[in-house]
């Protein structure tokens, strides 16, 4: 078990908004994370990467108690988060964006940036990772001059230089073409086999393609569990969320 959520509640004011919530992730597993709006799914990111702290409840990461840990701890343990809205510097190179994220793995200065091109390691690891995410070609373009679905895919990166161990990502294909939807669920499926993956998306088929294990949220509160496979067969699911 890689990540362990238990008990989890968060409260703004009077509205409860995480509800004794109960999630375990394995090494190297892809789970998703579904629910209506107001479900609780951004609250409980938030919760995992440390921007948000949770009234009561603990959370354990690689057999240590992350509590009390705040985001920086929870990254250099292991921890990095994509998020939904395109963060990129746009006036960054695909190949400089990739550098500077790497300072966090080789613990490097950001004040030393412009020799950060020239150190062996990084330059190297940079361009492996573009291969990894499909921008080899895009190494010298801005990241405001890519398209938006290679943009989606230049974040995926950046939080792969980080040196991860366990990758959220939050609404990873929001806003994309059909085509470049699938590009971003086999470049996915490729880290699956190296990072653990939770994922949050609206899109139900990127969820039943990725996804070894679903949970549904419902106003803050779990109430299902299963495989692709059960949650579609779920009544309980298809009444709360599915709207059937």
């Amino acid at each position: 078990m890689l990540l362990s959520l238990n008990n989890i509640n968060k409260s703004f004011g009077a509205i409860k908004v995480l509800n004794n919530v109960n999630i375990i992730s394995e090494r190297k597993e892809c789970i998703g994370i579904i629910g209506p709006n107001g479900a609780g799914k951004s609250t409980l990111f938030k919760v995992i990467s440390g921007n948000l702290k949770q009234d009561t409840g603990d959370i354990f990461f690689n057999n240590t108690n992350i509590t009390n840990f705040n985001t920086e701890k929870r990254a250099r343990l292991g921890i990095s988060q994509s998020f939904q809205k395109n963060s990129l510097f746009p006036e960054m190179t695909v190949k400089e964006s990739l550098t500077l994220a790497l300072t966090h793995k080789y613990n490097v200065s950001f004040n030393i940036f412009n020799s950060l091109v020239n150190n062996k390691n990084i330059n190297t690891d940079a361009i492996n990772i573009a291969k990894d995410i499909g921008l080899s070609d895009y190494l010298e373009t801005k990241s405001d001059n890519l398209a938006y679905g290679l943009q989606r895919q230049l974040e995926l990166g950046i939080a792969i230089a980080c040196n991860p161990t366990l990758l959220l990502l939050d609404e990873p294909t929001a806003g994309m073409s059909p085509q470049e939807t699938k590009e971003i669920i086999k470049l996915i499926k490729k880290l699956s086999i190296n990072y653990s993956i939770i994922i949050v998306e609206h899109d139900m088929e990127v969820i039943y393609e990725l996804a070894k294990r679903i949970y549904v949220l419902d106003r803050g509160s779990l109430i299902f569990e299963g495989d692709s496979k059960s949650v579609k067969n779920s009544e309980l699911v298809q009444q709360k969320y599915l709207g059937i």
